[in-house]
């Protein structure tokens, strides 16, 4: 491939360098159809371009919405949820490792009686008949029943 085959590779926008290799092309002994080839693939290959760059943008501008919506929920749950969960756990070992220390081997039978403790009193409350059936959590209304436990009322009918 001989110096005259080469076009000008247009890295210089300026027009006095396109202008000059142009001209150094054609005195070069290349030809003038090959020179117009390379323009027109070259306007051809700016507009598609310029068209992928478009389409581009309009999937972007839908996208960032999304990922940032995606992005606030995840942050959302891990500060809402996740966090409180870290406070109960580090809690949970606490108190577990303190109650292992302190009642040894039978602290399994301390943890399972204190979680039937508080199923007997929180059945005992919705049972009262000056009491709902139902569990007022903040911000949630009320909740019915609470997790498997299933009360009703005294001297309510059960149909």
């Amino acid at each position: 491939m001989s110096a005259s085959d080469a076009l000008p590779s247009g890295d210089s926008p300026s027009p006095n360098s396109v202008l000059t290799g142009t001209i150094a092309f054609l005195n070069g002994g290349g030809q003038l159809g090959t020179l117009l080839q390379g323009a027109i693939f070259g306007t051809l290959v700016s507009f598609a371009t310029g068209g992928i760059n478009i389409i581009q943008s309009g999937i972007a501008l839908v996208v960032a919405p999304l990922d940032a919506l995606a992005n606030t929920v995840d942050q959302a749950v891990a500060s809402l949820i996740l966090a409180p969960l870290g406070v109960i756990e580090t809690t949970a070992n606490t108190s577990g490792a303190a109650a292992s220390e302190q009642f040894g081997v039978f602290s399994i039978l301390v943890g399972v009686g204190l979680v039937l403790a508080t199923y007997w009193s929180i059945t005992k409350y919705l049972e009262q008949s000056e009491t709902s059936d139902t569990l007022p959590i903040p911000g949630l209304g009320d909740a019915p029943g609470f997790l498997p436990l299933g009360v009703t009322e005294e001297n309510e009918d059960e149909n």
